[in-house]
């Protein structure tokens, strides 16, 4: 099996993005799009994304397993929307999700109704479902809280929402990017009641539809993140 590491999803993510605004992605088709209007020819941003998506098929489903058991580190996040600043130690009691995504990934496009189903149906349950914008394109460009703005209310994400614009030596490095390679950084962890990390998703992509086959993948990630979360909540 092939290996790859967060760089390596980096490096076929990244294409050219305009210097005035970053558009962001929608889902594939409209990321396909985006590779044309930049100068991709059809078969070639296909083989891109088939080479994409061959990473998400290939992807270690088992890279996080040294986090589980691990107390979750704190947050140090440069700013927060749709949420007064979030404190670890204060939501003690209430199983979290926390999940990176940036604007200009597919994959996280593809994770994002996910995401608002889950808070839909577990918030009043006791989830507290945090997303962390983390970004990739431009990432060494000053914070910039309009761009994060924009991307949150394309996607209505009505749920908490940090920002980890330094995540290469902040809060993803703390919780993540340290130990072995990683296969993406868009990782979500799940966290007891207690504080403790107790199930990882590596990265990338998952959600309730099956699609096409080359995402019947996702659908079963979204069934493994559903049971542990019932699990979570049910202690």
């Amino acid at each position: 099996m092939l290996k790859f590491s967060w760089l390596t999803c980096m490096a076929l993510l990244t294409h050219v993005v305009s210097a005035d605004e970053i558009v962001p992605v929608r889902d594939w088709d409209h990321y396909r799009d985006q590779l044309i209007s930049t100068g991709y020819s059809p078969s070639d941003a296909d083989e891109r994304i088939a080479t994409s998506l061959g990473v998400l098929q290939s992807m270690d489903r088992n890279a996080g397993s040294d986090r589980i058991g691990k107390l979750a580190p704190a947050f140090e996040f440069e700013a927060w929307l749709n949420s007064e600043p979030l404190d670890i130690e204060q939501l003690r009691g209430r199983v979290l999700l926390v999940r990176w995504w940036t604007d200009t990934c597919p994959f996280c496009a593809s994770s994002a109704p996910a995401l608002r189903t889950l808070h839909n149906e577990y918030e009043d349950e006791g989830l507290t479902l945090i997303g962390v914008f983390h970004p990739k394109a431009r990432r060494n460009d000053p914070l910039n809280m309009p761009r994060v703005e924009r991307v949150v209310n394309q996607r209505e994400f009505e749920f908490p929402i940090a920002v980890d614009w330094d995540w290469r030596n902040g809060t993803l490095k703390d919780w993540w990017l340290t130990g072995p390679d990683r296969p993406a950084t868009s990782v979500t962890f799940l966290v007891d009641k207690q504080g403790v990390i107790q199930f990882v998703h590596p990265g990338m992509e998952y959600h309730d539809e099956s699609g096409p086959a080359d995402h019947a993948m996702c659908v079963d990630d979204m069934l493994a993140i559903r049971s542990e979360i019932e699990r979570l909540l049910a202690e």
